[in-house]
């Protein structure tokens, strides 16, 4: 019984948290009382003890069943430690979301989360509460691994290694069609080449996710917030239904039924039919006495009643749902429905019956098993979701019973043992499989923290043109769950002060540039004063490049100066403060407004930390007391900032672009690139200084010749290099070839360069904006756009004339779009 209690704690304690973290406390209080009374009313009744001890008997096959719970979880990729499963792309963004967003998790379109993500919890909270997306994917493992060694102790307990081993290898005997598919072939080596190589699943009814009771294997290393959940709750009641147990089976058998609509609803339907049958046989549900039926719909309804409150807001899915015949094209359809029905449970059906004809299976059990064929014939009949999700979830409570009945038989016919042999074909391939490189057909490229831009939305992209698979996660915006019943914990808003950066040695505004000043509401403009560089000549940092004002700008000026790292490689200790003090003194001069703050613009380096440093330390005494001084910051700067240092400034401005080589032939767009930003953006909410941001509106090409660079060419799109003759697409990505000598854009160009079109999509720019909007802690912000340009703002204008309408009239702008969603 010490093993059922730690089930059920496992099985409880996602329901806690979620109670918890995702309700308010009225809510969560009346079903948190109940379920812990229950838990100490079982412990009590069955005479279960805090302290435990363990015979010298039990200890070597506990050992071997955690040790092969440990090989299993690791090999089944369960924390990215080897190769994923596809379906862990939703897996590892679900992770994600839930450790770096608040409970319950909301998103920028005003949708929430509204998934069955009990598994999912415990592994997020500990991330949350010790150190964030580091440290989630070990939670995820020894989560994983204690409810699988759980579960494989149980299995040892009931029928000893023989149940555990027929587990593992446990299928369903589809695998019969393959000795037709070895016939079929040509050639046999090449068949077995190919069934090795390839998935051979088998689903006879070929419309898409067709109808299939999964191994246990695929269950577990594809969907084990399902697989693990369905195994533990079955689990308890055969470890019951074997000893006759006297604990309070009354509640029991619908407890794990509340259990599992938190862990898997569709587990739960398919479990149903085995809490009733349990609990009629054991004559524990009596429905002629009402106050038995109505404790156990009081006790049952105030488990439920959060989740049928959260999932009540779900988004409509549409999914696919009907009689499985209404699917049919053909009469082979129909047919191969019967041969599924024949191979998946009608064999089964055989050696069950054989073994109580041969008295190796009891009357009892014959009949709970005969429940579990009629539950499986039942799930063949009707189809729910675009995978047929139904059967594949709801089938494996019974398919675990079947398993345990087949383990009591003794196999001594040879046609038997083949039969057994072949249902262990699929498994057994997909476990040698672990062991190659590839161990799946389609494997997950990214790991949790990799998903750290990106919202569940993302996940539309790997399933493109199919479905609205993003809308099985979201709750509406608009659910009774989030107005009545959620915490009403929001975020104080931030204060977004909206500017531009103007890089320009001229300052003198467009008409456009004007209006678009207006439209966004820009309170704010970072403007370039001058470069500093190292005057190899003079032997001296020089001012380069600086401002002429043709007109007074009518909004706040922050001066910024650019200064090269080269300068602070070349400047002595003296220089630095002597630079300060010309920084101060040109930038007042050139100055005509009241000088609120300076910037300074610098990529330092490890080896001029000490001197840049040194440079802002003295610039700070040398500007007027009242004046602010802030620095940019540069992705890498803010990871490893421990290394890099943090400056001696009031506030940090992250440049969010600019983050790969650019240099580098291979690089895919150093302007923005999401996958790269993915491995920097977690580390800003840590950052010891108060950060504003800026995003790159910009575009270029980068030109290469004879695989070095060359130059840059503003303003360049891909449709510019698609139209002209002298480009054709190169294999690298977003790169163009010269194919004849000429000019192009006023430039030569030769046969064999290469273009390479950068820019930041209007896709890229929001999910960065929505990242960045949660990442930065301090309320006080500025957030801004580089750079503001004619040619930049009218490339994502969107086509119509009333771009510059009063806001909330006509057709948005994507740069608006990008100023709001900051918040």
């Amino acid at each position: 019984m010490k093993t059922i209690a730690l089930i059920l704690l496992y099985l409880s304690l996602p329901l806690f948290i979620f109670w918890g973290g995702w309700f308010e406390w009225w809510v969560a209080l009346p079903p948190t009382l109940v379920l812990g009374y229950f838990l100490f009313t079982f412990c009590k009744s069955s005479e279960i003890h805090l302290r435990s001890t363990i015979s010298s008997i039990e200890i070597t096959p506990l050992s071997a069943c955690l040790l092969l719970a440990l090989f299993w979880t690791y090999f089944a990729g369960v924390g990215g430690f080897r190769p994923q499963h596809f379906d862990y792309y939703k897996h590892n963004l679900i992770f994600n979301n839930l450790v770096r967003y608040q409970w319950p998790v909301r998103y920028a379109d005003g949708s929430y989360l509204c998934y069955y993500h009990a598994y999912y919890l415990p592994p997020a909270l500990l991330a949350r509460w010790v150190g964030g997306m580091s440290y989630v994917h070990y939670f995820t493992f020894g989560w994983t691994w204690l409810g699988l060694g759980l579960l494989f102790t149980v299995l040892y307990r009931l029928n000893g290694w023989k149940l555990v081993f027929l587990f593992l290898f446990f299928n369903s005997p589809e695998a019969i069609l393959l000795i037709y598919d070895a016939f079929k072939s040509s050639h046999f080596l090449h068949f077995l080449k190919d069934f090795w190589q390839n998935d051979h699943t088998v689903e006879l009814i070929k419309s898409p996710g067709g109808l299939l009771f999964h191994s246990h294997v695929d269950a577990f290393v594809a969907t084990p917030q399902h697989a693990l959940p369905a195994w533990l709750s079955t689990a308890v009641l055969l470890k019951l239904w074997k000893e006759k147990s006297k604990a309070p089976l009354t509640f029991l058998p619908f407890a794990l039924v509340v259990f599992l609509l938190y862990w898997s609803p569709l587990v739960a339907i398919g479990f149903l039919g085995l809490a009733f049958y349990l609990s009629f046989v054991q004559k524990t549900l009596v429905l002629s006495s009402f106050s038995s039926a109505f404790r156990l719909l009081f006790f049952v309804t105030l488990l439920a009643y959060p989740a049928l409150i959260f999932y009540a807001g779900h988004v409509p899915s549409n999914e696919v749902s009907s009689w499985w015949w209404s699917f049919f094209t053909t009469r082979k359809d129909t047919v191969f429905l019967v041969v599924f029905i024949v191979l998946e449970i009608s064999t089964w059906a055989v050696l069950i019956g054989m073994g109580y004809k041969n008295q190796t299976i009891f009357k009892r059990d014959f009949n709970l098993l005969l429940c579990t064929l009629f539950i499986l014939l039942g799930l063949t009949l009707y189809r729910y979701g675009h995978f047929n999700d139904l059967a594949r979830r709801a089938s494996l409570p019974a398919l675990m019973v079947i398993c345990w009945g087949v383990s009591t038989l003794s196999f001594k016919k040879p046609w038997m043992i083949f039969t057994l042999v072949l249902c262990a074909v699929l498994p057994l391939k997909q476990q040698l499989r672990w062991f190659s490189a590839q161990p799946y057909s389609v494997i997950a490229d990214k790991e949790i923290k990799d998903f750290t831009p990106y919202s569940i939305h993302y996940l539309s992209k790997y399933h493109p043109d199919s479905f609205d698979v993003t809308a099985q996660y979201l709750g509406k915006a608009d659910a009774s769950y989030l107005h009545y019943f959620a915490p009403h914990v929001l975020p104080k808003p931030k204060e977004v002060t909206r500017a531009f950066y103007y890089w320009k040695s001229a300052f003198q505004l467009k008409d456009y540039e004007k209006t678009a000043l207006r439209r966004y509401g820009i309170q704010r403009l970072y403007v370039k004063f001058f470069d500093v560089d190292w005057d190899i000549s003079t032997r001296q940092a020089v001012p380069k490049a600086a401002i002429r004002f043709f007109e007074n700008p009518s909004l706040e000026v922050i001066p910024t100066v650019f200064i090269t790292n080269r300068t602070l490689e070349k400047l002595s200790w003296g220089g630095v403060d002597e630079l300060s003090k010309k920084i101060a003194e040109k930038v007042q001069n050139l100055n005509p407004f009241p000088l609120g703050e300076v910037q300074i613009d610098c990529d330092w380096s490890l080896a001029t930390r000490a001197k840049y440093f040194r440079l802002l330390t003295q610039l700070k005494k040398n500007l007027p007391d009242s004046t602010g001084l802030s620095a940019t910051i540069r992705l890498h700067q803010i990871k490893f900032y421990r290394t890099t240092g943090v400056p001696p400034v009031e506030r940090g401005m992250l440049m969010y672009y600019n983050m790969d080589d650019w240099k580098n032939i291979k690089t895919e767009n150093s302007i923005l690139d999401l996958n790269v930003a993915g491995r920097y953006a977690d580390y800003v909410s840590a950052y010891p200084l108060p950060l504003d941001v800026v995003l790159p509106v910009f575009r270029w090409a980068v030109v290469y010749r004879n695989g070095r660079f060359l130059r840059f060419v503003n303003h360049l799109t891909h449709k510019q290099l698609q139209s002209h003759p002298f480009f054709i697409k190169s294999p690298l990505p977003n790169a163009y070839t010269v194919v004849q000598n000429g000019t192009f854009l006023e430039i030569p160009v030769r046969r064999g360069d290469l273009f390479r079109v950068e820019e930041s999509t209007l896709e890229n720019l929001k999910i960065s904006t929505q990242t960045l909007a949660q990442e930065i802690q301090n309320r006080k912000v500025t957030f801004a756009l580089y750079h503001l340009d004619s040619l930049n703002l009218t490339y994502y204008a969107v086509p119509t004339a009333r771009v510059f309408l009063p806001q909330g009239k006509g057709v948005q702008d994507p740069i608006q779009q990008l100023f709001q969603t900051f918040r």
